[in-house]
């Protein structure tokens, strides 16, 4: 090819990426926890699968899947990182979101306690940091310990902590409270720093996925080849976390602020890849599990079933 020809093509290439990057599709995507089962958010981000699919993604970090809820029901977020809770309760309550896709089919609260603590009836009394009230580690907890006979406010002190998980574990460290609800890796730090891992919460609630990618019906109805090129991006992306453990060690790492390469790949060996979802299908055993604890207090639950939290026809297509 000659310098001219070489010049026209290289031209080309140019417009091309700056008509490509000009239409892509603006989005804004939520993630309420600086944990690895969003980490295919993250990677479809970081590894360019939101761009190969003409959208230009801004991820932004909101703690806690009722406060992601509250502000994609006011229009301010385009997708969000949730547990099926707050999306159940919101839907009783008129709003109108659905689970496009699912990053993990498992609960991956653990709750940690000081040294002193060796079983979960010593927690009496006790304070338990969980996280924003109505967030899923609040949720599941309250959950969780009615089922080990522990009533919430009566014999055990669930306190709010604002900040995530790094501040839970920081205020665990201080001696301010008895325990706090984690995920890994935060919970390897934590047996690192030698607290108890009292109580993996899948041992008690079998069926309950911790992180699902929603949007509401309205924008789904209304933008469905955005929605369909943000579940091929992650889709993409899920693919590149099992096979690529140099690159998604690098961006989890960088997400969630840990330089210690060691580290990051015991964790995306015993763990990551244990708890995110492969086919990003949700688990409707899951949502009904949800739904049976919502029926308790709410009659509103008895007209629904979990179809209507889901919206899988884009996984459907790419099978």
């Amino acid at each position: 090819m000659t310098s001219a020809g070489k010049g026209i093509a290289f031209s080309v290439f140019l417009l091309f990426t700056v008509l490509n990057n000009a239409f892509a599709q603006r989005i804004i995507f939520s993630f309420s926890s600086l944990t690895g089962t969003q980490s295919p958010l993250w990677v479809a981000k970081e590894a360019g699968f939101f761009k190969q699919h003409g959208l230009d993604a801004r991820l932004v970090y909101i703690p806690g899947g009722s406060v992601v809820v509250q502000a994609m029901h006011s229009g301010e977020l385009q997708f969000g990182v949730s547990g099926p809770a707050a999306v159940i309760r919101g839907n009783l309550g008129g709003a109108d979101f659905a689970f496009v896709a699912v990053g993990s089919n498992k609960i991956d609260f653990v709750l940690v306690t000081a040294k002193h603590i060796t079983n979960v009836q010593d927690l009496k009394g006790k304070r338990v940091g969980v996280g924003r009230f109505g967030g899923g580690p609040d949720y599941s907890s309250r959950i969780v310990f009615e089922k080990l006979g522990l009533k919430p406010e009566r014999d055990i002190n669930l306190l709010q902590t604002l900040g995530g998980q790094p501040t839970r574990l920081a205020i665990l460290q201080s001696g301010a409270m008895e325990g706090v609800v984690i995920t890994p890796p935060f919970t390897l730090q934590a047996k690192q720093l030698g607290f108890n891992l009292l109580l993996d919460y899948s041992k008690v609630i079998p069926h309950y996925f911790s992180s699902g990618f929603i949007a509401t019906r309205k924008y789904i109805r209304e933008n469905p080849q955005i929605v369909e090129n943000t579940v091929k991006s992650l889709t993409d992306a899920m693919r590149y976390v099992f096979s690529n453990e140099d690159g998604t060690i690098k961006i989890v790492g960088r997400y969630m602020k840990i330089t210690d390469e060691a580290f990051l790949r015991s964790y995306y060996r015993e763990a990551l890849l244990e708890q995110i979802n492969r086919t990003l299908q949700p688990d409707p055993k899951a949502i009904e599990f949800i739904l049976e604890e919502e029926r308790k207090t709410n009659p509103a639950a008895e007209r629904v079933k979990p179809e209507d939290f889901m919206d899988t026809r884009f996984l459907d297509k790419l099978r």
